[in-house]
């Protein structure tokens, strides 16, 4: 009965790049502080400048916590820890105006312009105004959001409010309630000495600090092509979005607008030109679907994709020289103005062709937004791109590119890479039931529209014909790819696309929450990106009758110009058994993995070449939170010393008795032995 356990404790770990460490971990045994509530600036000046019982572990609301008071706490070097309250409840956890913990200008350092006079660090547009930088901090102790309403409850209640509280501004009497915080991270300074270190065994089971951050890329090839295709020079659009971002807390990564929202526009587009597969042909140049991961950490899909083309390591020997256009959707659910925004780069501009053939883009796109009730505007020629993949293959070669977002300049989404940006956030929230699943929502209806836009202009651009009225978005599918990937992926569109195996079906029933948007460590595929992988699957390929010796369940990585893959069905009408396909695609995966971690004696940590980040390990009971009483100092001191007088006495008791124990225990009358 010594301690209460929070089980629902989450979190910051510890990061590390090429130069830095960042993120948050506690000593070795956890970090002991006695617990202060923080809901107002009264209750944190107190702390401040009256709080006696230092270290202090602060409990913040979602509304405290942000830079300034984690900054002022920080400095007044009273506290030895942060716990942060983020439940469902929007009671407990109201929403903040705004909160990124992303920096102001993201990817800058390696993106298209880096070091550029003009345009490089945001000199034009501040993308993120509402970056306050906190991801990239390096805390030297321990913050965790607690996510059950319960124990925040038993937080406030039972332990602060009972006997914590300052009664008018008096500190209260021992014994007071304390909470030990621990989240002890085993890397440190920066990934250059955790991979040394982790390389260098000192013991026959050697110690493994930290682990490079990647995944895989989803890549497929829209047309039907012979067994012996070989791509010509500029004979392929690439589409593309990214699937990945990140927050303060590990495996909160929601992503609704900043993933989610072009993820879901870029698979409905393709669903939609799958009806209309027989218009391209040998004629018409090939569609690239692809969907880019680590692109938070620097840019590690789209640098991986490239070296793997210098390499020649991608199917079909993939090169930047078969590359025509890009397309690049990014983050489309706060429409500025309702509309959605055309974004190019004014580098490129300075080549005239390539200037004409970007015109050409962008007028194609505002004809057809004008059909679809006028929802296209275009920036200003003079404006750089906002932080895009493209920035990357721009880096490589300059072709006509487009980036297409909700904003005009300034993000508008209020929550970028942070725990908010959620469902709700973007009016995506539904009821996790059938009837959710089926609910059409105000941004299912608006991401439906610019599916359609996506859908209509890739075909124009790669057919140079106008695209037919009857090329529209499912919204439908729209519904329930929202459904799936923000409320509960245990919805049946996932049903449909897994392998026909039990296990299968188990681990999507086990699902609780949303499957997290975070690259992870490289090693094993996230869940993202083998259902992303299954869905684009499932939305251009096609269903196979005579082949099926050649489908498997596993969405591996290939070279083959088709793959196969096993997928349980749609429901069948008895809504209890499925009809199993064999679906036939050019859809895989590549690797999204940075070369610094494959290339021997790599130098260029401090560089700006490829990304470098790392995560740092823990051990399995590394991650605790505890609350306990603690009586005063002066009580510990009477307690230890009581303690050491008893142990003192007992020695000389045993002394003395040890000493007299002849005369003490001798017997008074000799037992004569009697021989036998």
């Amino acid at each position: 009965k010594t301690y209460v356990i929070v089980s629902g404790n989450v979190a910051c770990i510890r990061r590390l790049n090429g130069t830095h460490q960042v993120g948050c971990s506690s000593e070795i045994n956890g970090n002991v502080g006695v617990l202060h509530y923080i809901n107002d600036t009264d209750s944190l000046n107190w702390l401040i400048n009256s709080g006696p019982h230092q270290p202090y572990v602060a409990l913040l609301t979602s509304l405290n916590f942000n830079r300034d008071t984690v900054q002022q706490l920080r400095n007044s070097k009273k506290i030895t820890g942060i716990i942060v309250i983020h439940t469902d409840d929007s009671a407990t956890t109201p929403l903040p105006d705004s909160f990124s913990p992303a920096d102001k200008c993201p990817g800058d350092l390696y993106g298209l312009y880096h070091n550029n006079q003009e345009y490089g660090n945001c000199k034009k547009v501040t993308w993120n105004e509402d970056g306050n930088g906190m991801f990239f901090e390096d805390f030297e102790f321990p913050i965790s959001i607690v996510t059950n309403k319960n124990e925040t409850d038993y937080l406030i209640n039972n332990c602060y409010l009972k006997f914590n509280q300052p009664t008018q501004g008096v500190p209260r009497e021992y014994p007071l309630c304390a909470v030990q915080m621990k989240s002890r991270m085993a890397a440190a300074k920066d990934s250059e000495t955790c991979i040394r270190r982790t390389n260098t065994p000192t013991n026959l089971n050697p110690d493994k600090y930290c682990d490079a951050l990647g995944d895989k890329n989803v890549i497929g090839f829209f047309k039907d092509v012979p067994e012996d295709y070989k791509p010509e020079k500029k004979s392929i659009i690439l589409a593309m979005a990214r699937m990945d971002s990140y927050s303060l807390f590990e495996n909160i990564y929601p992503s609704a607008d900043n993933q989610v929202s072009g993820i879901v526009a870029l698979l409905a587009a393709a669903e939609a030109l799958r009806k209309y597969k027989d218009h391209f042909d040998n004629t018409t140049k090939d569609i690239l679907f692809t969907f880019l991961n680590g692109e938070a950490f620097d840019y590690i899909g789209s640098t991986r994709m490239l070296y793997d083309m210098d390499k020649g390591a991608l199917p079909l020997k993939l090169k930047m020289d078969h590359i025509d256009r890009i397309v690049e959707v990014n983050q489309l659910a706060y429409r500025e103005g309702g509309k959605i925004w055309i974004h190019a780069d004014p580098v490129s501009r300075n080549d005239p062709n390539i200037s004409s053939e970007i015109n050409d883009m962008i007028s194609t796109i505002l004809d057809i937004g004008k059909n679809l009730s006028d929802i296209v505007g275009a920036v200003d020629q003079t404006q750089p791109l906002p932080p895009a993949s493209t920035q990357k293959f721009l880096q490589k070669t300059l072709v006509p590119a487009l980036v297409l977002t909700d904003h005009k300049k300034t993000f508008t989404n209020k929550y970028y890479n942070s725990r908010f940006d959620l469902a709700k956030t973007i009016s995506a929230m539904v009821n996790a039931s059938d009837n959710g699943y089926n609910h059409v929502t105000d941004q299912a209806s608006n991401l439906t529209v610019a599916a359609t836009l996506l859908a209509r202009s890739l075909y124009t651009l790669a057919t140079g014909s106008p695209a037919p009225e009857g090329l529209m978005a499912e919204q439908q599918s729209v519904t329930h790819m929202l459904y799936c990937f923000l409320i509960s992926p245990n919805c049946d569109l996932f049903k449909q696309v897994i392998p026909p195996a039990r296990e299968a079906f188990d681990d999507l029933a086990s699902q609780k929450s949303p499957y997290p948007f975070y690259v992870s460590v490289y090693g094993q595929i996230n869940n993202v990106t083998r259902i992303i992988q299954r869905l684009l699957t499932h939305y251009i390929g096609t269903v196979e009758k005579n082949h099926t010796e050649s489908c498997t369940s596993s969405e591996k990585a290939s070279l083959q110009l088709y793959n196969y893959l096993w997928m349980a069905g749609p429901l069948n009408s008895d809504n209890k058994t499925r009809t199993v396909t064999c679906v036939k695609s050019r859809v895989t995966q590549t690797k999204a993995y940075s070369p610094a971690f494959e290339i021997t004696d790599y130098n260029g940590w401090g560089g700006f070449q490829y990304s470098t980040w790392t995560e740092s390990s823990w051990a399995t009971n590394a991650l605790l939170l505890r609350v306990f009483l603690i009586p005063s100092k002066a009580m510990e001191v009477g307690l230890l010393c009581t303690g050491i007088f008893f142990i003192l006495a007992s020695l000389g008791l045993v002394y003395f008795i040890t000493r007299k124990s002849t005369s003490l225990f001798s017997l008074d009358n000799e037992i004569e032995m009697t021989p036998r």
